[in-house]
């Protein structure tokens, strides 16, 4: 077997995130003593430092460790913007290990390498937080991916996440309650675990090709006989990636954020069946509009009542019907129950929310994603959601709903082009809800 990295080994993970553990709190304490100082009450610089602490030992580790830094990089608000900002690193950085490590991995799940294979490619294709993936050739001539899981990854998942949870509790840094930090965390956990068994993956492939009713959407096949919960062996789907994309022309641009468009409302409004891995380099972008999905590794089941219910809380919003808002966010379980009964207190709330997010894609008949400041208004509001913590919940079946609609926003915003967001609204609104299939 080959040799692992030293901080892989379960125990050293969690020494390794318990000082982490130990930084933090000091830095949240530090942070703490300068306020009560005259003219030091920026922290700014301690909490820069603190971020880059976070992405330098989470990106090394791996796994969920990492993967709960790039979850935790979506939550503006609730994390100060300082650590934020260091935190974005970690979805683009992962060190692939060398090939001489992943080698032993495919062996021993697919037998002799070149007994299926012509050739693998030693150099990495993509790597990230659960595993890597080496463009091959398999002997029939097939050009495929083999995407291979990192050793520990699935038996680290469950310390790692209770480690970083003490150290967010005890950091007093983040602006959440802990029953809905636990929450958030519990549902995280559920599908980090679906994540690293690529057997789910396989499964949640063949999902998607039975729900993919959305034109212009292409995907992979299956190697069944390669594929295992560490290896997963797909037939290559070259395309332009999003930078590529980003320089075509106009027709093009406008083609793919259609699509894109077409897709996103699919999967929250009609099949609630979601890609819950918006990163970019999870996309193709192919000619006449198309898009190649790649990573079926974390994905979000809605149910039926579900769906209904962000339906109908959606077109409460765009009447301004307040009341029928607040009602939906009770039903969700977003409100506390001191909050129950106060519709009027949170309408000034509801109706600048909607000013800075759904009012401006739904003004004219196309939206100008390349302007697109949706971001920006959302922000300027986070001071008056933060008086306002004890009076919401998080939804923990609508985090990777979020992430998931924060990603589409930027790879759209990238596209730079229109989109009829009014009228793909109004046909995934019209189309009957079908119930996803049980993971």
């Amino acid at each position: 077997m080959a040799s692992e990295p030293p901080q892989s080994g379960p125990r050293n993970r969690g020494r390794t995130l318990w000082k982490l553990g130990v930084r933090t709190a000091a830095r949240g304490a530090w942070i703490g003593a300068r306020r009560l100082l005259p003219g030091e009450s920026d922290p700014t610089r301690t909490l820069e430092a603190l971020g880059a602490d976070w992405v330098d030992t989470l990106g090394e580790l791996k796994g969920a460790a990492m993967k709960l830094g790039q979850f935790a990089s979506q939550f503006r608000g609730a994390i100060p913007d300082a650590v934020i900002d260091r935190l974005e690193a970690l979805q683009n950085q992962a060190e692939p290990l060398p090939f001489a490590e992943i080698a032993p991995l495919i062996e021993s799940a697919c037998g002799p390498i070149e007994q299926h294979f012509r050739h693998i490619e030693p150099t990495a294709l993509a790597a990230a937080s659960m595993g890597q993936v080496h463009r091959a050739q398999l002997q029939d001539g097939r050009a495929v991916v083999v995407k291979v899981r990192y050793p520990h990854v699935h038996a680290s998942i469950d310390d790692d996440l209770r480690q970083l949870a003490r150290v967010m509790k005890s950091a007093r840094l983040v602006n959440i309650d802990a029953a809905s930090l636990d929450a958030s965390l519990k549902e995280i956990s559920a599908r980090l675990h679906e994540e690293a068994d690529y057997r789910i993956e396989r499964q949640n492939l063949a999902d998607f090709q039975a729900a993919a009713q959305v034109p212009g959407i292409q995907l992979p096949e299956a190697v069944d006989a390669l594929c295992s919960e560490t290896v997963l062996v797909l037939t290559e789907l070259p395309a332009a990636n999003l930078e590529f994309a980003a320089q075509a022309t106009d027709e093009q641009r406008l083609a793919w954020s259609d699509t894109l468009m077409r897709w996103l409302l699919h999967q929250v409004l009609v099949s609630g069946l979601i890609h819950a891995d918006p990163n970019p380099a999870n996309f193709g972008f192919l000619p006449d509009g198309e898009i190649a999905l790649y990573d079926f590794g974390c994905v979000k089941r809605l149910p039926a009542a579900l769906i209904a219910q962000l339906r109908t809380g959606l077109v409460a919003g765009m009447g301004s019907d307040w009341d029928g808002v607040h009602a939906n966010l009770k039903a969700l379980g977003a409100l506390a129950p001191r909050a129950y009964d106060q519709p009027d207190r949170f309408q000034p709330l509801y109706a600048d929310s909607h000013q800075a997010a759904l009012a401006p894609l739904l003004a004219d008949e196309l939206y100008e994603f390349g302007q697109a400041d949706i971001h920006d208004r959302l922000q300027k509001l986070t001071p008056r959601y933060l008086l306002h913590s004890r009076d919401f919940r998080s939804v923990p079946d609508l985090i990777f709903v979020g992430r998931t609609l924060s990603g589409f926003y930027w790879m759209l915003k990238r596209l730079d082009a229109p989109v009829p967001v009014r009228r793909r609204l109004q046909q995934a609104l019209a189309r009957e809800i079908v119930a996803p299939p049980e993971g």
